[in-house]
Parts: structure tokens; C-alpha cells; sequence
């Protein structure tokens, strides 16, 4: 472990760190294809536990052993979160069902695919390191913690366009949903299963029902006025939980570097 102590090697580090890991979660393909393992489903296993190695021992290079987990949001209570998370997406099982239809391919590999395997890894990656280093580690206001995931993470998405309209829709729905996701994130004091409960059951209800727009992230209609139901539903849980507790949102450098 090494000892960084201002704030412009600690920055430094994580864009670093940051780089490092993408590269890694970009490229960490070529190791399953060289080994030969043909199973989509082995294949995003296997990338997935090599991305979140590669995360623990960038983290362990500035962060004691144990202190990992906490810094990570993983001790938070698991119930808790998917809890929060499944009053958040309660809108999209109910409103889903009645303007789309079940999907008759779902299967639990696909689930796992779409759903639960991305949904952690990348709120791992994306909150738990990325944001996590920029805002707990080198300690800069949210609004710079969360500009370069949420760039990257949308970037992620570009490829689900078919032309330059729809890229950027893409882009735009999961920026946004990015720098949601990190603000319940730090909201629900660090507890990473709060965003990776409300990512898993929000890509559970694209695989899961076949409507209009599910096909990409950037949706239809209906399917992003219901999501956007979704969300001012999660921030009025959480307005309502922090009045409840006496305590107050925003209560974190917002915009000072």
C-alpha cells in the first residue's frame, strides 16, 4: 500500500486507477477467447470476476486491506438496499405487464447475462471504484466525482444506436442514470446494494418484458415515462427517509474541486 498524501496525487491516482481499470474491463475478452471457453455466459463470468479482481488490487495499492470493503459500499446491508431498490422499480413491474408482454425467451442464463452479472460489475466499477476514489478518496465535490464515470459509463452505450440520433439518446439516458445512481449511492450512506439492486431490477424489467424501446437503454415512450416515475419515486423515498432520520440531502461538497 502506498500513502498519497495531497490532493493532486490522490486525483492523479485515480484517473490512473480509473484508466487502468477500463482498459482492463475493455479488453479482458481477448483472455477468454485465447483459453477457448465458448459459453456467453462463462465467457461474461469470467471477465466479470477479472474486472473486480483487478478493482481490489487497485484499491489495495492506496486503501488498507481492511478497510476494502467499507470503502467500497460492500458491508452495506444487503436486504436494505434491494429493499430501497425494489420500491424504486415497483413502477416498471406494474406499468410493464399492461403495455408490453412477457418475454417468452427469458431464461436465468439471460437474466444473469443482461440483469444481475452487469448490474453489480458495473456498479462496482462505476460507483464503488470510479466515483469512490474521486469522491472518498481524492475527496473532490460530486459533481467532479461523477462527471468522468458517468462519461465513460454512457460512452459504454454508444454502440446501441443504429445512427447518430439514437447513439446519443443512449448516451444521454445512461449518463443520467449514472450520476442518479451515484447520488443514491451516497445518499443511502455508501451502501452499494441500494444502486446495484435498483440496476439489477431495472435491467430485469427491460429482459424480462418485451415493449417498445426495451431493446436498448435508451427505451420508448412509455417505458422512460415509467422510469422516470421510477426515479422521482426514489428521490422522494430518499427526501423522506432523511427528513425522517433529521438529516439532510447534499449534506457533501457538491461543486468545489
Amino acid at each position: 500500500m502506498i500513502s498519497l498524501s495531497s490532493k493532486t496525487a490522490k486525483i492523479l491516482y485515480a484517473i490512473f486507477a480509473c484508466a487502468i481499470l477500463y482498459i482492463v474491463w475493455d479488453n479482458v475478452w481477448g483472455i477468454t477467447a485465447l483459453l477457448g471457453w465458448q459459453s456467453s455466459l462463462l465467457n461474461r463470468f469470467i471477465r466479470d470476476i477479472l474486472v473486480v479482481l483487478a478493482g481490489f488490487i487497485l484499491i489495495a495499492t492506496v486503501i488498507k486491506p481492511r478497510e476494502i470493503f467499507s470503502f467500497l459500499g460492500l458491508n452495506g446491508n444487503i436486504a436494505k438496499g434491494f429493499g430501497i431498490a425494489f420500491l424504486c422499480v415497483l413502477p416498471l413491474y406494474a406499468v410493464f405487464p399492461f403495455f408490453g408482454s412477457f418475454n417468452a425467451d427469458t431464461t436465468l442464463s439471460l437474466i444473469l447475462r443482461k440483469s444481475i452479472l452487469p448490474g453489480f460489475v458495473e456498479e462496482f466499477m462505476f460507483r464503488a471504484f470510479m466515483f469512490g476514489l474521486l469522491f472518498r478518496y481524492a475527496k473532490t465535490g460530486f459533481f467532479w466525482a461523477v462527471i468522468l464515470p458517468a462519461l465513460v459509463f454512457g460512452s459504454g452505450h454508444l454502440y446501441q444506436g443504429h445512427d447518430i440520433i439514437s447513439s446519443l439518446a443512449a448516451f444521454g439516458v445512461t449518463f443520467l442514470g449514472a450520476i442518479y445512481f451515484s447520488w443514491m449511492y451516497v445518499e443511502w450512506n455508501f451502501n452499494l446494494w441500494v444502486p446495484v439492486g435498483l440496476h439489477i431490477l431495472m435491467n430485469g424489467a427491460w429482459v424480462i418484458f418485451t415493449m417498445a424501446g426495451t431493446e436498448v437503454a435508451a427505451g420508448g415512450l412509455i417505458s422512460n415515462i415509467v422510469r422516470v416515475i421510477s426515479i422521482h419515486l426514489a428521490i422522494f423515498i430518499t427526501v423522506w427517509y432523511k427528513k425522517r432520520s433529521d438529516t439532510k440531502i447534499f449534506k457533501y461538497p457538491v461543486w468545489q474541486f
